[in-house]
């Protein structure tokens, strides 16, 4: 039946894990997929055989050790935050930038480097199978077909991921919860938990991604990640607001606007430094035109 096809799809289920599982099987299974996508936004194509990975956590973390070993953990950062991109083409540049990585590597064995048994480095196993030099240039390689479009999805998440940081604003629920709602364009919620999570310290709180429906729950200095896709309206069930939590928000309000200068007033570098589509969840700009 396979042969009615010219090429293959794999889908997955939008997780980091799901594609990592995806790369595995194409190893594995000695195929060359044309496109890894997730399979809410794959588009089929004529004469394209489309394959569903089912997740698997121990063969996503054999890839993960793979990528350290390939790429190094910085190189392994980076694809974090591609695979984390809400580009379709995600998927298939993350797939492609291992597959070249593993390739490199593959060329050069260590059994004729001259640094042989001197070069270990922190990421590496006990018994290294690759060499740190070759590592540190894959990632920089940016002019490579294969390198750039993860470079350029990876700049893209982590300039998400300041925008959260910077502009998601958090509201007291009784019992001392603290919560807050944001939309990003990219599933960047796990990685900024930990930036939260060290400031808050034990303070309990929650961050909501409305985009993505993922809610990131810290209690106690841990947290984690809770998928509310198969929850009724994709909400979670939240106590009410705390006491005085309106007369806070509305001093804040008066405190932003009595520091901004008139005469001064830019809209369109505001609108480029904080973009608009994020002001519904920002307390100070909420309401504006």
């Amino acid at each position: 039946m396979e042969e009615l096809y010219d090429s293959i799809a794999y889908l997955y289920d939008g997780t980091l894990e799901g594609l990592f599982t995806a790369v595995f099987c194409a190893f594995e299974r000695h195929e060359e997929p044309a496109d890894v996508c997730r399979a809410d936004v794959y588009q089929p194509r004529l004469s394209q055989l489309a394959v569903t990975i089912e997740t698997s956590l121990p063969k996503a973390d054999r890839v993960r050790k793979g990528i350290i070993r390939a790429a190094g953990r910085r190189g392994y950062r980076r694809v974090r935050r591609a695979a984390l991109s809400d580009s379709p083409d995600a998927g298939t540049a993350v797939y492609r930038f291992i597959a070249f990585a593993m390739a490199e590597n593959a060329k050069r064995p260590c059994h004729s480097c001259p640094r042989r048994g001197t070069c270990r480095s922190a990421f590496a196993p006990p018994k290294q199978t690759s060499c740190p030099r070759v590592v540190g240039r894959l990632i920089d390689d940016v002019a490579s077909p294969a390198v750039k479009p993860v470079h350029k999805l990876s700049v893209a998440v982590n300039r998400e991921c300041e925008h959260m940081r910077q502009f998601i604003r958090f509201r007291e629920l009784e019992g001392g919860l603290f919560y807050a709602r944001c939309n990003p364009k990219a599933n960047v919620v796990p990685l900024i938990m930990d930036h939260f999570a060290e400031r808050f310290n034990v303070q309990p709180f929650i961050i909501f991604d409305e985009n993505h429906h993922i809610a990131g729950i810290s209690e106690g200095g841990d947290w984690q990640l809770v998928d509310t896709r198969n929850w009724p309206g994709h909400e979670l069930r939240l106590p009410p607001e705390a006491a005085g939590e309106k007369e806070m928000a509305d001093a804040w309000r008066r405190f932003y606007r009595a520091l901004s200068v008139d005469c001064r007033y830019n809209p369109e570098l505001r609108r480029h430094f904080m973009p608009k589509r994020l002001w519904k969840n920002i307390t100070e700009v909420q309401g504006e035109a």
